[in-house]
């Protein structure tokens, strides 16, 4: 009997070590020790990218212009946006697979046609088309072709970057944004067809980016209107940043109890938006559930008998939904020493509370409102809206 229990648990062992084996890669012919496939994984989980019938990516393969762009409207889910106005390009008739794909991608200036009105959709992409791509989601800094031909320098192939992409190539360089293969670190081969493995490593890095710095028209893509918020009518975009002038009151809850009595300088705090916070035209300015760390700025006890007990608390980070560091919360907000703000959580105050040596308790009860005045303008990078209640 005792044999027969240990063949079994042999062969569940075996069972699970197959099964683990067989999870561990999405793609056959990618293992994790390949320089792209942290990437392919990435977009491969969100719908990005897709394999082959037997199982492999073949990311030495080359990809077409149609396919690209298929590629570049998923990583953005541009497909969900309707959008007002198409163009028409001789080679591209309404019922091709990619006309959808291809008309999302041109709507948000992010490829473009020949002059002559074809757009090649079965093409290979080049090194140099993608990243146009990929620098067309974003938001950069201004770059001369001067300063564009001195970043390349370094590259002994820069001069084989055709003049239209010479800023942008230069600009993905700057930016983090070029990935050359392993053995390719010190050539751009700008006019190389691109290979799938090096689509998925540059999708891969401009996802990253586009959710801190999207360009003008994805910016707007991604301010949706909102039926119901908090109204803050001063408020203004300038590029992809929001503008909240100086002493606009933000009311967030604040996520945890503070016992001023206990609470010293320094001490940590998470506070969350309430709710959608809109601006007059209902656009979105910052989503419900966007949290902001910040600390104990000053913190004055109550004496006995008195109600003069205060705390100030102050925003220095946003943070996405798992806790993480996307950005400063109020960009300037932590340079200027803040005013003192009477916060007084204690709303059931008795004479139990002054008998004797008792003195006034005061909290900052979890989920409590907590209005949180603007010291100086507050300028942000538009959010990723993956936290939208509406």
């Amino acid at each position: 009997m005792k044999k027969i229990f240990k063949l079994f648990a042999m062969l569940i062992c075996i069972a699970l070590m197959s099964f683990n084996s067989a999870q561990a890669d999405t793609f056959n012919d990618l293992p994790p020790s390949h320089w792209a496939y942290e990437a392919v994984e990435y977009l491969y989980e969100n719908g990005v990218v897709v394999g082959y019938p037997d199982g492999s990516y073949k990311a030495d393969n080359n990809v077409t212009r149609a396919e690209f762009c298929s590629m570049v409207v998923s990583a953005l889910r541009l497909r969900e946006k309707n959008i007002d106005s198409t163009r028409n390009f001789k080679d591209v008739e309404d019922w091709y697979w990619a006309y959808n794909d291809i008309q999302l991608a041109s709507f948000f200036d992010l490829v473009v046609g020949t002059p002559d009105g074809y757009f090649h959709p079965v093409n290979t992409v080049s090194r140099v088309e993608v990243l146009s791509v990929v620098l067309n989601s974003l938001s950069t800094n201004d770059m001369t072709q001067e300063e564009a031909l001195s970043v390349l320098a370094k590259y002994p192939d820069a001069n084989e970057v055709p003049l239209w992409g010479l800023v942008k190539t230069a600009k993905a360089v700057q930016n983090g944004l070029m990935y050359n293969t392993p053995g390719h670190e010190h050539t751009l081969e700008p006019n190389r067809p691109a290979t799938r493995g090096e689509v998925a490593m540059f999708l891969y890095n401009m996802m990253a980016q586009v959710s801190i710095s999207p360009s003008e028209k994805l910016a707007d893509k991604q301010r949706p209107v909102i039926k119901d918020g908090y109204v803050v009518e001063n408020a203004y975009f300038d590029g992809d940043e929001i503008v909240i002038p100086a002493g606009t009151i933000l009311p967030l809850g604040v996520m945890e109890c503070i016992n001023v009595q206990k609470a010293k300088p320094g001490d940590p705090f998470v506070a969350r938006a309430l709710v959608n916070f809109v601006d007059k035209d209902r656009l979105l300015l910052i989503p419900i559930g966007t949290q902001f760390s910040g600390k104990v700025v000053k913190t004055k006890k109550p004496l006995r008998f008195f109600r003069n007990a205060y705390i100030a608390l102050q925003t220095e980070s946003v943070l996405d939904k798992d806790g993480n560091v996307v950005g400063p919360a109020l960009a300037t907000l932590g340079q200027k020493e803040p005013e003192i703000r009477l916060i007084r959580g204690c709303p059931h105050l008795t004479k139990v509370r002054y008998y004797g040596t008792r003195t006034q308790k005061m909290w900052i009860h979890k989920s409590q409102r907590v209005d949180f005045v603007l010291q100086e303008p507050l300028r942000i990078k538009i959010l990723e809206n993956q936290f939208i209640q509406d």
